[in-house]
C-alpha cells in the first residue's frame, strides 16, 4: 500500500512538470506570435511621440520666449504698478491734507456762520435802537428847528446899550451920553467865535470887518462931537481913551471859562466892560477906523495889555518901532491920557503888534 501511494505521487509530479513545459512553451508561442505586432505599433507610436516631443519642445521654446517677453512686461507693469502705488500713495496724502483743510475749513465756516449769527442778533438790536434813535434824532431835529426859530426871532431883537461918562477936568468936564442898538444876533455871532491863541492874532480881531457898521457909526459920532467941541487931534483921542475907560474892569474868569479871553470889540461894547486885552482892542479898532497908526502892547511881564499910537506934538512914555513912536495908551482905570504910563508899568519892556504894519 505504502508503495503504491509513492508511485502515484511521483507520477503526478512528473506530469505537472510536463504540464508546466508544455503550458509555457505554448504560452511563449502564444506571446511571440500574438505581440510583435503590438510592439511595431508601440515604436510607431515612440516615433510619433518623439516627433510630438519635438514639437513640444519647439512650442515650449516659443513658450518660453514668450514668457520671457511676459515676464519683462510684468516686470514692467511691477515697476508701473509701484509708481502707481507711489503716486496714489502721494495723493493719499493730498487728498488726507485737503480733508484736514477741508475740515478746518469747515469748522472755521461754523465758527464764522457763529459770529453772523451773534452778528445778526447785535445788527437786530442796533437797527432797533437805530430805529429808536431815528425817532429820538426826528423829535430832537424838531426840538431844534423850533429853538432855531427862536433864536432867529431873539436874534432879531435889538438891545440898546446905554454909555455916559466924563471927559475933561476943572470947569471944562462934561458928561457925554451915547446910545448904540446891537442887535442879539450880531453879538451871539461873535460870542460864538473861536478865540486867537497867539498875541499877534489879536490885531485880526481889529481888523475884523463884519463890525464895521457899528465902529464906523461910532467913528461918526467921536468925529462930530470933535468938529462941535473944538476938540484937538490929542483931544480927541483922549476923548476915545475917556470913553473907554468909563467901561467897568471885568476879569475873564469872573465873565467866562477861561482865565485869556480876549473879546472882539463888539463883545465888550455889548457887555459894556472887560479886562486890559478887551479894552486895548476895542481903542486900537476905533483909533485904526479913524485913521491913526496904532498897535497892541503886550506888556508880558507884567501879565498886562495896552494900545499905542503914533500921534504928533505928544509928550509922555513910547515905545520906539520901526520908526514909529507909539505912545503908551492905558485903557483900564480913568484919567489916563496920552502918553500916560503907570508907575508900575515903567520901563516895562513890552511885545508890539501894529494893526496895519
Amino acid at each position: 500500500m505504502v508503495s503504491s501511494k509513492g508511485s502515484t505521487q511521483t507520477l503526478s509530479v512528473v506530469l505537472l512538470i510536463v504540464g508546466l513545459i508544455v503550458g509555457a512553451g505554448g504560452g511563449y508561442f502564444f506571446a511571440s506570435s500574438t505581440y510583435q505586432p503590438k510592439i511595431e505599433d508601440y515604436e510607431k507610436q515612440m516615433s510619433e511621440l518623439d516627433s510630438d516631443v519635438i514639437d513640444l519642445n519647439a512650442a515650449i521654446s516659443e513658450l518660453e520666449s514668450e514668457k520671457s517677453e511676459l515676464t519683462s512686461e510684468v516686470t514692467a507693469l511691477e515697476d508701473e504698478k509701484s509708481s502707481l502705488i507711489e503716486d496714489n500713495n502721494d495723493y493719499q496724502d493730498q487728498i488726507s491734507n485737503l480733508q484736514t483743510q477741508l475740515s478746518e475749513a469747515q469748522n472755521a465756516i461754523s465758527d464764522y456762520e457763529d459770529e453772523i449769527t451773534l452778528l445778526e442778533v447785535d445788527i437786530s438790536k442796533l437797527e432797533s435802537q437805530s430805529s429808536q434813535n431815528s425817532y429820538t434824532i426826528s423829535s430832537l431835529q424838531s426840538q431844534v428847528d423850533n429853538l432855531e426859530s427862536q433864536i432867529d426871532e431873539i436874534g432879531e431883537i435889538v438891545v440898546t446899550q446905554h454909555y455916559n461918562w466924563e471927559y475933561g477936568s476943572g470947569w471944562s468936564s462934561s458928561e457925554w451920553y451915547w446910545d448904540l442898538p446891537i442887535s442879539l444876533s450880531t453879538y451871539f455871532e461873535y460870542y460864538f467865535r473861536p478865540r486867537p491863541s497867539q498875541w499877534s492874532d489879536w490885531v485880526d480881531m481889529v481888523n475884523d470887518p463884519d463890525d464895521d457898521f457899528y465902529i464906523t457909526s461910532m467913528v461918526q459920532k467921536i468925529n462930530e462931537a470933535a468938529i462941535r467941541e473944538g476938540f484937538t487931534e490929542s483931544e480927541k483921542v483922549n476923548f476915545v481913551i475917556a470913553f473907554v475907560q468909563s467901561l467897568p474892569y471885568t476879569e475873564d474868569e469872573v465873565t467866562t471859562d477861561w482865565n485869556e479871553y480876549p473879546r472882539y470889540p463888539m463883545e465888550t461894547l455889548f457887555d459894556r466892560g472887560g479886562d486890559c486885552e478887551d479894552t486895548s482892542i476895542l481903542v486900537a479898532t476905533l483909533l485904526d477906523r479913524m485913521g491913526y497908526d496904532v498897535c497892541l502892547l503886550i506888556l508880558d511881564g507884567e501879565n498886562h495889555c495896552a494900545a499905542g499910537i503914533d500921534i504928533e506934538g505928544i509928550y509922555g512914555s513910547y515905545y520906539e518901532h520901526d520908526g514909529s513912536n507909539y505912545f503908551y495908551l492905558e485903557t483900564t482905570g480913568e484919567g489916563w491920557e496920552i502918553g500916560d504910563i503907570p508907575p508900575d508899568f515903567t520901563d516895562t519892556r513890552a511885545y508890539i503888534y501894529p494893526i496895519n504894519p
